[in-house]
């Protein structure tokens, strides 16, 4: 009777595990903070990924459950500078990385544009087109991810599905600072926040 309460009792608590775990749609999509800090650590981070299936502009189909590495996914926009900015890191990166990780990148634009990006990006990350626009342009959807911060934003998901980390913005070429520095700064930022999952 002891072995059958105890076993009742672990079940009970796996189940209990099991209904607290909150999707990243639903954290995004229900959260009450007021500022993009606080969507992200109040209700992002420890969310986890739903299955995606996201259809590269190649037309390969990405299913996210599929994927048994972390994943590192951006959101970009060919209009945003940073986002160029960040480019050679994040090529340096995939470079370094490709075995282990996971890079998708997902954008606001239209083909066309993606197509112009597409031309400066290690071939090895998966471009995916928006299926929905909103008027608000720091909002896009693909496949059903909504994304709603700013661009370029770097999501850290583990093996496990669940995101670890969010990181918004790149440095980029101004009077003040050129590509040499630029470069320095983004790959020593993007290496340090893909960290947690090598």
């Amino acid at each position: 009777m002891k072995k059958i309460v105890f076993l009742l009792s672990i079940l009970f608590s796996i189940g209990a595990l099991a209904q607290e775990k909150v999707y990243y749609n639903f954290a995004v999509n229900n959260c009450e903070a007021e500022t993009a800090e606080g969507l992200i650590s109040d209700c992002l981070i420890g969310s986890y990924l739903l299955n995606y299936d996201f259809v590269a502009i190649d037309g390969k189909k990405i299913s996210t459950d599929k994927v048994k590495k972390p994943i590192v996914l951006i959101a970009a926009s060919t209009r945003c500078a940073p986002c160029w900015g960040d480019i050679p890191a994040l090529n340096k990166m995939v470079e370094k990385y490709a075995g282990k990780l996971e890079f998708v990148m997902f954008f606001w634009d239209d083909l066309k544009g993606i197509q112009r990006m597409q031309k400066k990006l290690d071939p090895r990350i998966k471009l995916i087109p928006p299926t929905k626009k909103f008027d608000n342009k720091a909002y896009t959807e693909s496949f059903g991810f909504f994304h709603k911060l700013d661009y370029p934003t770097t999501y850290l998901i583990s093996k496990d599905k669940r995101f670890l980390s969010v990181r918004r913005g790149a440095a980029y070429p101004s009077k003040q600072m050129n590509w040499e520095k630029v470069n320095e700064i983004n790959e020593k930022e993007l290496e340090e926040f893909i960290k947690p999952v090598l």
